[in-house]
């Protein structure tokens, strides 16, 4: 890599991590720019890894201190996303990606709905009860989703953690990245042993997606649900675009 060429690297990730901390969907533009550096799409998916890994080691460190995020009720939440994150890992490379493309661009496209129609619905912490038997598969479908691609896991995230358990933004945004800090460790550790990794654009990319992560939590705890939604909904609309032109072939 040319000098020129890290410092690319280190700006995209420094955009890309912060919007992943604040909504989501970086990894569609890290994800391009890594193929576009040259490696394969598959090895990219996997360097990509290395950033997220990084990044939400950042993000969860600042939500915590910030007392916005409660470890323990990440915990739960996080395991059976680990477990299908491995799952999700594993099948990556047989299952129709241009078909997992349209399914995830409509179902961003609705939330990116809600967020304009029902904005109570994202600012208002009102915590529901579930059963932990009726978290588990949700957040395992997640975990498989994030192990396959990554791109865009934070949306689903989002609306699980709001629509399902009644968070608000900010707290589920805590909690979105230490449940992605959690199956990544697990999912990078899988693409590693592979050698699908070049972990010398992946830590240039983690360099600049962490600061884009430390900057991501202070905006989120400062600037509140109503600006997490703003930007979320702008995420959100930019990600179901290029997801379906991706798998339409555009």
């Amino acid at each position: 890599m040319t000098s020129f060429t890290i410092v690319l690297t280190i700006l995209v990730g420094i955009v890309a991590g912060f919007i992943n901390t604040i909504a989501g969907g970086g990894s569609l533009l890290s994800l391009p720019f890594l193929v576009f550096l040259g490696l394969d799409a598959a090895v990219a998916n996997a360097t990509n890894r290395v950033a997220i890994l990084l990044q939400n080691t950042v993000g969860t460190f600042r939500f915590k201190k910030k007392g916005v995020l409660d470890v323990k009720e990440a915990l739960p939440l996080a395991f059976p996303a680990l477990i299908g994150a491995v799952l999700g890992t594993y099948i990556v490379i047989n299952i129709d990606e241009r078909f997992l493309k349209l399914v995830i661009a409509v179902i961003i496209s609705i939330m990116a709905a809600l967020l304009i129609l029902k904005p109570k619905m994202w600012e208002t912490q009102k915590d529901k009860h579930f059963p932990m038997w009726a978290k588990i598969p949700i957040f395992f479908l997640i975990g498989v989703y994030g192990g396959f691609i990554q791109a865009g896991v934070g949306f689903i995230l989002i609306w699980a953690l709001v629509g399902v358990l009644g968070k608000d933004l900010v707290r589920a945004n805590a909690l979105k990245v230490a449940i992605v800090l959690t199956y990544t460790t697990v999912s990078l550790a899988l693409f590693a042993s592979k050698g699908m990794v070049d972990f010398v654009i992946g830590f240039s990319l983690a360099a600049g997606n962490m600061c884009g992560a430390y900057v991501g939590t202070w905006f989120a705890v400062n600037k509140g649900n109503r600006w997490i939604r703003y930007i979320l909904a702008a995420a959100v609309f930019a990600s179901a675009i290029r997801m379906a032109s991706s798998a339409l072939g555009a």
